[in-house]
C-alpha cells in the first residue's frame, strides 16, 4: 500500500483514537432506541478480527512448517523471511487490537454503564513502526502513534459528554483506513500461503516420482496420502484467507452505514 501524506494520517489516527477514547470515558446514553441494538451487535462481531489473528499466527509459524520441505538454499532464504515476519508480529497484532479496543469502547458506550478502558489503552500504548512490505506504512504508523499522544493528553481529563453518533461519524474514516491495513496483510498471508503450497507440493510431486518403484512402494503410498492431505489443507486456507477479507469488508460497510444513519439523525440521541 503507499503511503497517505503525513497530514492524512495524522488525521485518521486522530480521529480513530479519540473516538475510542470518548467511547471509553463517557456514560451510555443508553435507552431501548434500536440503534443501540445495532451498535451493540456491530461490537459484539468479532469472528473477522479472530479470522484475521488465526490466519496472523500461521503466517508466523510458515518456516517452522515448511522447513521439512526445504532444499538448503529455500531453507536460507525462508530463515530470513522468518525473522522479518517474527519481528513484525507483535506491531501487526496491535493493529489488530486497536481496531478490536475501538468495537469494544462502541459497545461499551451503547450501554448504560460506564466504561473504564485504562488496562486496555495500557496495553495498546506501546509504540510501533512501519515493516517495508508486511503492509505496515507510515500511514498507519502515524495514525496509531499520534492518536495514543492524544489520548495521553485526555486521560486526565474530566469525564466528556458526546453522542455515539459523532463516536461512530469520526471514527469511521480512520476505522477504513486500518481494516484497509488488515486486508492488505491477509493478501500478503494468502500469496504466502500460496508460496509454501507450491514448494511443500513441488517437493512431494518429486519424492513421489523416485519413490514409485516395487522397492519402495509403501513410501510412495505414504507421500501421496500426504500430498492430498497437503492439496486439501491449502485449498481450505485460501478460502479462510477469502472469507477473513469479506468479514473485513462487511464489517467496514456495517460501520459506515450506521455512522452515516446515526448522524444524519443525532438530534434523536438528546432530545429523548
Amino acid at each position: 500500500m503507499s503511503a497517505l501524506p503525513a497530514r492524512h494520517g495524522r488525521a485518521l489516527g486522530l480521529h480513530l483514537y479519540l473516538s475510542l477514547f470518548l467511547a471509553a470515558v463517557l456514560c451510555g446514553c443508553a435507552t431501548s432506541r434500536p440503534e443501540l441494538a445495532q451498535v451493540r451487535a456491530l461490537a459484539a462481531g468479532t469472528d473477522a478480527l479472530n479470522a484475521f489473528s488465526e490466519l496472523s499466527q500461521r503466517h508466523v509459524d510458515t518456516y517452522r512448517r515448511a522447513r521439512p520441505y526445504l532444499s538448503p538454499t529455500e531453507d536460507a532464504r525462508e530463515r530470513l523471511l522468518d525473522a522479518q515476519r517474527r519481528a513484525a508480529q507483535a506491531d501487526v497484532a496491535r493493529l489488530a487490537q486497536a481496531v478490536r479496543l475501538y468495537l469494544q469502547a462502541l459497545g461499551r458506550l451503547a450501554q448504560d454503564d460506564a466504561y473504564d478502558v485504562q488496562p486496555e489503552l495500557t496495553s495498546a500504548g506501546a509504540a510501533i513502526r512501519a515493516w517495508p512490505g508486511s503492509g505496515i506504512d507510515d500511514r498507519h504508523v502515524s495514525a496509531y502513534t499520534l492518536l495514543l499522544q492524544q489520548l495521553a493528553r485526555l486521560a486526565g481529563a474530566t469525564s466528556q459528554q458526546a453522542h455515539l453518533a459523532q463516536v461512530l461519524h469520526d471514527g469511521d474514516a480512520p476505522l477504513q483506513a486500518l481494516l484497509a491495513a488488515l486486508d492488505s496483510l491477509l493478501a500478503l498471508y494468502d500469496k504466502s500461503g500460496d508460496n509454501e503450497r507450491d514448494m511443500v507440493l513441488g517437493l512431494l510431486d518429486v519424492e513421489i516420482a523416485y519413490a514409485d518403484t516395487p522397492q519402495q512402494r509403501l513410501l510412495a503410498v505414504l507421500a501421496k496420502n500426504m500430498q492430498q492431505s497437503k492439496t486439501e489443507e491449502y485449498r481450505l486456507l485460501g478460502l479462510r484467507h477469502t472469507l477473513a477479507r469479506r468479514q473485513l469488508a462487511a464489517l467496514g460497510r456495517e460501520h459506515a452505514q450506521l455512522a452515516a444513519a446515526l448522524t444524519t439523525t443525532e438530534a434523536r440521541w438528546t432530545d429523548r
